[in-house]
């Protein structure tokens, strides 16, 4: 198989071994809780993918981990290094700032000079950032002579961007000069500009003496309000990162794979709509999807097309889906690990997106663990009951789901369980925590963790934990929320559509 090929796989290595038994049928900032509500609710239904996506088809460790190093951003028409990080659910892109090109008036002057409209004498101070439209006083200090203020007779001026300017020219924002004080005030102020920040958000600041040539001055500049000056890099997000380049590592037991994917566009959650309720992808604005292509490896002819990363069961007229990211890693086993250098792009549909867009996101502050949250239901939503990776449903599989945090992400169910469903299990990061009676009855996952029931000739259970605690290999059972939360301290738990009704 070629390298393209291999880098290119867009289904998981894992394999459906079978449904759970009887076969479920097919269906299709401040935290807010929102009701495990089912009727006209298809927004809680499992999956079976844990990604999405994957880059290499090979036995693998981690699913397309992305560097927070070594990234280059698209910026006024050149590529620029950056390094990423996350703010809640969106990628920031954090851009060096380095003075661009040069100007006469950076040239010492052939002969003394005065003023602030000469085209010599001046350095390069430092730059910085603002919110384009708003204005922005940059300022040398108070008084001449006075602690932390300017000293002699300076001049400040400010261009727009990276590059030094003239004055009044391409890019001048304005300029000050040392001038008298007032009566009640010291003699004289130090110069202090204000201006208008320019559409880049960037801002360079020259400084030099009134005459050429001055030795005895001084000019330490600094803004007055936040953003405060200087800066040294520049924050890129939303629509600013597309035609970021990011670098991903696919890891398995022998060999890495390093793959350059492509942000072709991005957008905010709150303007995508979908099929299930509450019919858009994240109301909260605080989340942006991305969509991303993986670049051809350089191994590849000229001309040959990136492919997106996302399409394992995206839209089929679409052919591709929005990715999400996410802090940590997640391995092919369904474990999730902290990281400081690599972060995951969840690709929708896939349950590591699913279960953020249910409400359960990593960076939310909650009394309780929202990243365990998170990932407590990525082991629901694929009925991974033996906490291992494996899946045991079926895609579309409806399930209602809550949780045990204060307040609760998904809040109880109000109204009685439905006919067709039964409650299932307590789950944590491992998996289930505890199950039902019922579902240890249909239980198609011989490699779960807990320990299985024991039945007396009369049908009573011998090992149930609830009841004999002190049995060396007690049953996990739990026909309830209550006991799974007082017995198992399970933080998640569902009910779930199956062909069979609930048995006692």
């Amino acid at each position: 198989m070629s390298t393209w090929s291999r880098l290119l796989s867009s289904s998981l290595c894992f394999s459906l071994l079978f449904a759970c038994g009887p076969i479920p049928e097919d269906t299709s900032s401040a935290m807010e809780s929102q009701p495990a509500s089912l009727e006209g609710d298809d927004s809680h239904s499992q999956g079976t993918r844990l990604h999405g996506t994957q880059l290499v088809d090979a036995p693998q460790k981690y699913f397309d981990a992305i560097k927070y190093a070594d990234a280059v951003v698209q910026y006024e028409g050149s590529r620029r290094t950056a390094t990423l990080e996350l703010f809640r659910g969106e990628i920031i892109a954090k851009m060096d700032l380095r003075l661009m090109g040069s100007s006469p008036s950076l040239v010492a002057c052939a002969s003394p000079t005065s003023g602030p409209e000469r085209s010599c004498g001046f350095t390069a101070d430092k730059q910085g950032v603002c919110t384009p439209g708003t204005q922005v006083t940059l300022s040398s200090g108070n008084c001449v002579g006075t602690t932390g203020s300017c000293t002699g007779s300076p001049i400040v001026r400010v261009c727009a961007g990276e590059s030094p300017c003239e004055h009044q020219g391409p890019g001048y924002l304005g300029s000050a000069t040392t001038t008298p004080g007032s009566p009640i005030e010291c003699s004289p102020r130090c110069p202090k500009v204000t201006f208008t920040c320019p559409a880049s958000g960037i801002y360079t600041a020259l400084k030099g003496p009134y005459t050429s040539g001055q030795t005895d001055w001084s000019a330490p500049l600094r803004t007055l309000a936040a953003p405060f000056y200087p800066a040294t890099q520049k924050r890129l997000a939303g629509l600013q990162l597309i035609g970021a380049r990011i670098k991903a590592r696919t890891q398995n037991e022998e060999n890495e794979y390093p793959t350059t994917l492509e942000i072709v566009d991005a957008l905010n959650a709150d303007s995508v709509s979908i099929p299930e309720s509450p019919g858009s992808w994240d109301t909260s604005g605080d989340t942006y999807l991305y969509r991303v292509k993986v670049r051809p490896p350089i191994t590849m002819p000229p001309g040959t097309p990136s492919k997106d990363l996302c399409t394992a069961g995206a839209d089929p007229v679409q052919g591709w889906a929005w990715a999400v990211p996410l802090s940590g890693k997640f391995t092919s086993t369904g474990d999730r690990e902290e990281s400081n250098e690599s972060f995951t792009l969840a690709c929708d549909p896939g349950v590591l997106a699913k279960c953020y867009r249910w409400g359960y996101k990593p960076w939310l502050e909650t009394p309780g663990n929202a990243k365990d949250a998170h990932w407590a239901c990525t082991r629901m939503a694929r009925a991974d009951y033996c906490g291992n990776g494996t899946t045991f449903t079926q895609d579309g599989t409806k399930i209602r789901p809550w949780d045990d945090l204060s307040p609760s992400i998904i809040s109880a169910p109000q109204s009685p369980t439905p006919a067709d469903m039964a409650f299932e299990a307590g789950w944590n990061t491992q998996g289930p925590a505890c199950l039902s009676h019922w579902r240890w009855q249909h239980l198609p996952a011989p490699c779960v963790q807990l320990n299985a029931p024991q039945y007396d000739p009369d049908g009573t259970i011998n090992n149930d934990c609830r009841t004999h605690p002190e049995h060396p290999r007690c049953a996990q059972i739990c026909d309830t929320p209550a006991e799974a939360k007082l017995h198992y301290q399970s933080i998640l738990f569902n009910e779930s559509k199956s062909n069979q009704l609930p048995q006692p």
